[in-house]
């Protein structure tokens, strides 16, 4: 079976208020050595692979536009060395709008997927989000993108951002609707330990919408996308026909991949890896022994029936009946579950239903408390 690789990539240029992802600020200084210990990780795991084939690459961040393309070749110049990259490979590179520059030498360089980090399509919303490019920078950065010969286009949005207001998210999603992008990611804004936004929520100054214009702002988006010819395949992912984001889809199905970078996850034959998430600490830990494994654990079958209806349900497509009837521990769950629509039989499948999106998190959690 064909791998997936995912590069982390973890340089920014700022620090966004809501994020909690392996980042590091005014550090591109080290981007050179970085990746060198990257390719260096890419050979020592390798090795024990004969020939892999890849038939999806990611890079992910962080911002992986922000380094300079030439570094991310001299990653995937050793990925063609040492692997098989299959001729139909989906190669996607995260970018912000503000890195327009290097999309000309990222297309050139082979990548035929870029997911631009919009996050928001009006100006009130960008700097409450705490980003620095504007609406038109955002359009200007898909339109060169556009030009270029890019045909797989993705862009982010979130919404439920501080002060949004229904209307705002309207406009915000019609906006992103004309301008046509093949995959529409919507996330509603999480509130993270640690962040800007964390340590403002716990004091009480960040005025969030409330939950009902939450929910409201997310069944909207359901509803127009899927009005414009966008098939909902996962609780926050859209897609035109044809333009399901195939690397992220693997996380949800059970297929492998290979993780290298700082942070970065793996996944095989029942065993899930990571790595180190200090930045001085993955490249100096990658120099000395060629990996920077800081733990991993055996999925067993238990874990793995759990994983399976998590997952599973995260699909719009649901989890086969079977998995679930088959596991007596959560048939009681299962038929309250069901008694109370929030999740719902389609043929041969289980899914959640509508009102049940909007409570995904409790719902799985009900659904598995005593497996």
């Amino acid at each position: 079976m064909p791998f997936g690789l995912y590069i982390h990539v973890p340089f920014c240029q700022s620090r966004c208020p809501y994020c909690d992802f392996a980042f590091v600020v005014r550090k591109t200084h080290l981007a050179e050595r970085y990746t060198q210990a990257v390719a260096c990780e890419i050979q020592t795991r390798l090795k024990s692979l004969a020939q892999p084939v890849f038939d999806t690459l990611y890079f992910g961040g962080g911002t992986p536009s922000a380094v300079p393309p030439q570094l991310l070749d001299n990653i995937l110049q050793v990925v063609r060395l040492h692997a098989t990259l299959a001729p139909d490979a989906e190669l996607t590179v995260e970018a912000n709008p503000g890195d327009q520059g290097h999309f000309q030498t990222l297309f050139d360089l082979g990548i035929n997927r870029l997911s631009v980090g919009v996050q928001a399509l009006t100006d009130r919303a960008l700097k409450a989000l705490g980003r620095f490019h504007t609406t038109q920078d955002a359009i200007t950065a898909y339109q060169m993108a556009r030009k270029i010969g890019f045909a797989n286009i993705g862009i982010d949005l979130i919404f439920g951002v501080p002060e949004q207001t229904r209307t705002e998210w309207q406009t915000i999603l019609q906006n992103a609707i004309a301008l046509g992008p093949e995959h529409l990611s919507i996330y509603g804004l999480t509130i993270e330990p640690g962040t800007n936004f964390g340590r403002r929520f716990e004091k009480g100054h960040l005025p969030l919408p409330v939950e009902s214009d939450q929910a409201d702002m997310y069944l909207y988006a359901i509803d127009q996308l899927e009005a414009a010819g966008y098939e909902q395949y996962e609780i926050s992912n859209f897609a035109q026909p044809g333009f399901v984001s195939r690397h992220n889809r693997r996380y949800w199905i059970d297929q492998p991949y290979i993780g290298v970078g700082l942070s970065a996850h793996s996944y095989s034959n029942g065993v899930r890896s990571w790595n180190i998430r200090d930045l001085m600490g993955y490249m100096e830990a990658v120099e000395k022994t060629g990996m920077a494994t800081e733990g991993e654990e055996q999925i067993d079958s238990k874990a793995h029936f759990l994983e399976q209806i998590m997952l599973g349900l995260r699909q719009r497509q649901g989890v086969e009946a079977f998995v679930i009837e088959t596991h007596q521990a959560t048939q009681s769950q299962l038929h309250y579950l069901l008694d109370h629509q929030l999740l719902e039989r389609v043929g041969n499948r289980i899914r959640l239903t509508r009102h049940g999106l909007l409570l995904a998190d409790e719902v799985c959690a009900e659904l598995v408390k005593n497996s």
